[in-house]
C-alpha cells in the first residue's frame, strides 16, 4: 500500500463543497474496508488534536485504490495534505509512539501557513454576497468589472475597502466530453452581439472580448479565476475540464448556469474514474457551484446524462436533436425550459411559450445541416444563452456569425478546399469525437480517403485501439500516423505511440503499404498534401503543430 498522489481541494468537489486535502492510495480490494476505518480513526485523532473538530472525512472505492479527503481551513490546505499524509502513514504503521512529535510538527506547520486575515476577508466577503477567489499568491472578491485582488501578503482590512464598488458578473460553465471549446466560443460570439465584454478559458487560452491574453491549456482552476479577476469582463464563461475538477474542484460557486455538452468514454482510469457512469458523476460536479437559482442545461440525447440527472436537485433546461425526445416532451410538457431542432429550426421552450429561433442553414457551423454534433452545440449555446437572460436577437446574430474558420475556432472542424481536394482539419481525439466527425464525413463523395492522427501517451493502449476502431468506418485507403510533441509523450517513448497505432491498423486488416508514419504533425499534414490528388478527402486529427498545419494548408498552391 502506498501513496499514489496527494493534493489540495479547493473548491466543489467529487466529494463535497467544502475544501480540504485529498489522496489516493493503493489498496488490495479486500483490505480497503479495514483501511478505511483505520484511516478515519487516525485522521480524526489528528484534527481533534488541532482542534479542527468540525472537519469531515470522506472517501471513494474503486479498483485496487482508495481515495481519502479530509476537509480543512482554505488557509492551510497544504498543510491539510501534510496531516493526511501522515494519519494515513500512521493508520499502516501503526507507529503512535511517535505522535506526539508528529502532532507537534503539524502544529507547528499549520500556524505557519494559517493567514487570519484570509478567513476574515473571505466571512465578510460572504457577508456582502460577494465571491471570494484564492489562489497562492492572489486574494480577490467580486468578479469581472466589480473584482478587487490583492497579493497574499497585502490584503487589507476589509473595513478598508469600498464595498460598494464590488459586485459579481454573470459566470457559466462548461463541461462534457466534446464542443467544449466550441460551446465556449459560440457563447463568446452571442455576448458580442449583445455588446457585452466576454471573458472565456479554456484549453484555447484565456480570451477577453474575443481576443487571446493568454495561450495555452487554461480549462483548470487557475484560468477560471484569472479570467473572473480581469477588470474589463462583464460576463464569463469557463470551461471547466474533468482533471480540474478531480485534481482541484471548481474554481468558483454559486454560479448562474452551468452547461453539460456530451459523456463519453474518454480518459479512464485516471483518478479512479473507470466507467461512463463515473464520468457523469464527475462531469456533475459543476451542479454543485449553480446558486440556488442557478440553471443546468443538459443534452436530452445522452443516456448517461439523462440517468445522472436524477439525481439532481437543480433546475433543468433540457436540449435534443429529437423533438420527439421522451425527456425533453415531460419536461416541456410540466412548464420547465428545453430546446431542440424541429424542421431543421432551433425550437426554445419555456413555460409552454414556444419560440422558433432560426433555421439550421443559418449556423455556418452546422454546415447547412451535416455536422449533427455542431446543431447539439448550438442548442446547448442557446440554452446557455436563455438562462442567463440574452436577449434572442443576439443570441440569433451570434449563432449566424460564428463560422467554422480557423480564425473563429482553430481546430474544430476547419474545412478547406485545395485543388480539388477537401481537407476537414480538427481536434478530435477519442472515439465519440471522431464518429461524430465521421459522420460529417460520409457527406463528401470522394476519390479516395486518408485519415491523419495519433493520441496522447497518457491514453491506453486499448484506448487507442478504440479509436483505431472507429477510424477503420472510414475506409481510408491511406493512414497517416504521427508522433506526438514531448509534452503529449506522458510517459511514453518517442515512437512507441506510433507503433501501437501501426499495430492496431494491421490487426485491423490494413496493409503496411497503406500506413505512413510521421514525426510530427506538421510533418504528417505536409505528407498528406504531397500524397492527395484531385478528388479526394483528407481528415487531419491534429493535436499540436496546429499553427504550422494550417500555414501548410494556406500555402498548398
Amino acid at each position: 500500500m502506498k501513496i499514489l498522489d496527494s493534493r489540495r481541494i479547493t473548491g466543489p468537489s467529487f466529494f463535497t463543497e467544502k475544501p480540504g486535502a485529498m489522496i489516493d492510495v493503493t489498496v488490495p480490494t479486500e483490505k480497503s474496508n479495514d483501511v478505511i476505518a483505520e484511516w478515519e480513526l487516525s485522521v480524526r485523532t489528528f484534527l481533534n488534536g488541532f482542534g479542527w473538530t468540525n472537519e469531515i472525512t470522506q472517501y471513494r472505492k474503486y479498483k485496487g485504490s482508495v481515495s481519502l479527503f479530509m476537509s480543512a481551513p482554505i488557509d492551510a490546505l497544504y498543510s491539510a495534505c501534510d496531516v493526511n499524509e501522515t494519519a494515513f502513514q500512521f493508520s499502516i504503521l501503526k507507529n503512535l509512539n511517535s505522535f506526539d512529535v508528529e502532532l507537534k510538527r503539524l502544529k507547528k506547520l499549520i500556524d505557519e501557513e494559517s493567514d487570519p486575515a484570509i478567513l476574515k476577508l473571505k466571512n465578510v466577503a460572504k457577508k456582502h454576497g460577494v465571491k471570494f477567489l484564492q489562489s497562492d499568491d492572489i486574494i480577490s472578491v467580486g468578479t469581472g468589472t466589480g473584482c478587487r485582488a490583492f497579493r497574499v501578503d497585502k490584503i487589507p482590512k476589509p473595513s478598508d475597502i469600498d464595498w460598494s464598488s464590488i459586485h459579481d458578473i454573470p459566470i457559466g460553465l462548461i463541461t462534457g466530453t466534446n464542443g467544449k471549446s466550441t460551446s465556449v466560443r459560440l457563447m463568446e460570439s452571442i455576448l458580442f452581439e449583445a455588446g457585452i465584454t466576454s471573458g472565456a478559458s479554456s484549453t484555447d487560452g484565456i480570451r477577453v472580448a474575443r481576443k487571446t491574453v493568454e495561450s495555452g491549456d487554461y480549462s483548470g482552476p487557475e484560468g477560471a479565476r484569472s479570467t473572473l479577476r480581469n477588470p474589463q469582463v462583464e460576463m464569463a464563461v469557463l470551461e471547466v475540464a474533468r482533471g480540474g475538477m478531480l485534481r482541484r474542484g471548481l474554481p468558483v460557486r454559486n454560479v448562474d448556469a452551468a452547461l453539460i455538452t456530451n459523456i463519453a468514454n474518454d480518459h479512464f482510469g485516471d483518478y479512479g474514474v473507470n466507467s461512463i457512469s463515473e464520468m457523469a458523476t464527475t462531469k456533475f460536479i459543476v451542479s454543485k457551484g449553480l446558486k440556488d437559482e442557478g440553471i443546468l442545461i443538459l443534452n436530452a440525447d445522452d443516456n448517461a446524462i439523462i440517468e445522472n440527472s436524477k439525481n439532481c436537485s437543480k433546475s433543468i433546461c433540457w436540449f435534443s436533436l429529437n423533438s420527439n425526445n421522451p425527456r425533453l416532451l415531460a419536461h416541456i410538457h410540466k412548464g420547465g425550459m428545453g430546446a431542440y431542432l424541429d424542421d431543421d429550426k432551433l425550437i426554445f421552450v419555456n413555460n409552454k411559450k414556444k419560440i422558433k429561433l432560426m433555421h439550421i442553414h443559418d449556423i455556418p457551423i452546422t454546415m447547412k445541416g451535416i455536422a449533427r454534433y455542431n446543431i447539439s452545440n448550438s442548442l446547448g449555446a442557446l440554452c446557455l444563452a436563455k438562462a442567463i437572460h440574452i436577449e434572442n436577437k443576439f443570441i440569433i446574430n451570434g449563432l449566424k456569425n460564428f463560422t467554422s474558420s480557423f480564425e473563429n475556432n482553430p481546430g474544430r472542424c476547419n474545412y478547406f478546399e485545395k485543388k480539388g481536394i477537401s481537407i476537414l482539419l480538427d481536434f478530435a481525439h477519442n472515439p465519440h469525437g471522431l464518429s461524430a466527425l465521421l459522420e460529417l464525413a460520409n457527406h463528401f463523395p470522394a476519390k479516395r480517403k486518408l485519415i491523419l492522427l495519433s493520441q496522447a501517451g497518457d491514453r491506453s493502449n486499448a484506448d487507442i485501439e478504440n479509436l483505431v476502431q472507429k477510424a477503420m468506418a472510414l475506409n481510408p485507403a491511406q493512414v497517416h500516423i504521427a508522433d506526438v510533441a514531448e509534452n503529449y509523450q506522458r510517459g511514453r517513448n518517442p515512437g512507441e505511440i506510433i507503433q501501437v497505432f501501426k499495430n492496431a491498423f494491421l490487426s485491423s486488416g490494413l496493409t503496411e503499404k497503406y500506413i505512413d508514419t510521421f514525426s510530427s504533425f506538421s510533418a504528417g499534414v505536409k505528407g498528406s498534401l504531397e500524397w492527395a490528388e484531385e478528388g479526394d478527402f483528407l481528415l487531419l486529427l491534429v493535436l499540436d503543430d496546429l499553427i504550422e498545419s494550417k500555414k501548410m494548408i494556406d500555402d498548398f498552391e
